[in-house]
């Protein structure tokens, strides 16, 4: 059957903590805080892999399932065909920050997954091709195929149309 692998997006947040993060570590050890910068540096390691080991690194569209894999764990799989709502991040007070390349999935027993593909309108295309009755609420898929749908509605009345004025000249 047909496999579809999706990368994961790099989350900005993520990047610019270990940046500052590594910043800091060099500057404790440029100012002579060894101890400190040693047990800063072994916990940003271990922050660093958690980070790029035990999070999801991409996702796979295979039959009916998605499935989100890991580097190190259990590879999470989902039904699409039991999944109800896909959208944007819906903002919560919790959260102080949201992705905003993220995408959230909700599934049949309100349960909510949250993915994050690079190609986010190709990842929306191939869950609507599996789920064809998934409800899509994001705001760059609705501009495309709105047009699309409308052009679409437009031919199919144009055509009833044609085929009422054959059958009033026969």
């Amino acid at each position: 059957m047909k496999k579809i692998e999706f990368k994961r997006a790099l989350n900005p947040a993520i990047l610019y903590f270990e940046i500052f993060y590594i910043i800091y570590v060099v500057v404790e050890f440029i100012f002579g805080n060894l101890m400190s910068a040693i047990i800063v540096a072994i916990f940003g390691i271990a922050i660093v892999v958690y980070f790029n080991v035990f999070r999801p690194y991409k996702y796979t569209i295979e039959r009916k399932n998605l499935i989100i894999n890991r580097r190190l764990g259990k590879d999470k799989e989902i039904n699409l065909l039991t999944c109800e709502t896909i959208c944007d991040p819906v903002p919560k007070m919790t959260k102080i920050i949201t992705s905003p390349r993220a995408l959230e999935i909700y599934t049949g027993n309100k349960k909510r997954i949250v993915v994050t593909p690079r190609d986010r309108m190709k990842f929306i295309e191939e869950v609507v091709r599996v789920n064809k009755r998934i409800h899509v609420q994001n705001k760059e898929y609705a501009a495309t195929h709105h047009s699309y749908e409308k052009k679409r509605k437009r031919r199919l009345k144009e055509e009833a149309q044609a085929a009422r004025k054959q059958e009033t000249k026969s």
